[in-house]
């Protein structure tokens, strides 16, 4: 008897239109590249009162980036949250996650450790697929 393979759920987090193309190319190939089934994830998670994608078009922006993950033939969430790691790891831990990708970290400006860094040690049987600006 043979061993069905595993699903892969990949989870591509997104904060922004300018980079969600590349994060999404990027979970695209990692799906491919996988032997067994994949189920790509594109997530955007905000911290409650903020607005979503940090600009005044942002109908707009949310209808583009739902085009960008239906085109990798993804699904889109769009979360919102007080506190956006808790959220993102709840995501992960809910849909199974094995993979997140997602950008490189810039200056947080805070005492707070940067996302990816706090995603890694709360989902520690998690890969990491971190994704460096142009």
């Amino acid at each position: 008897m043979t061993k069905k393979p595993r699903k892969l759920n990949i989870m591509v987090c997104v904060t922004s239109q300018r980079t969600c193309d590349k994060l999404i190319a990027r979970g695209m190939e990692r799906a491919a590249a996988e032997a067994g089934p994949t189920e790509l994830h594109v997530v955007h998670c905000v911290e409650t009162g903020r607005n979503f994608l940090n600009t005044p078009y942002e109908a707009d922006a949310i209808e583009y980036l739902f085009t960008a993950a239906q085109l990798a033939g993804a699904g889109l969430s769009m979360l919102r949250a007080d506190d956006v790691v808790d959220a993102l790891v709840g995501y992960a831990q809910e849909h199974e996650v094995g993979l997140i990708i997602l950008g490189a970290a810039g200056p947080t400006g805070s005492s707070k450790e940067p996302i990816p860094i706090r995603l890694q040690r709360k989902l520690p049987g998690v890969e990491f697929d971190i994704v460096a600006p142009n």
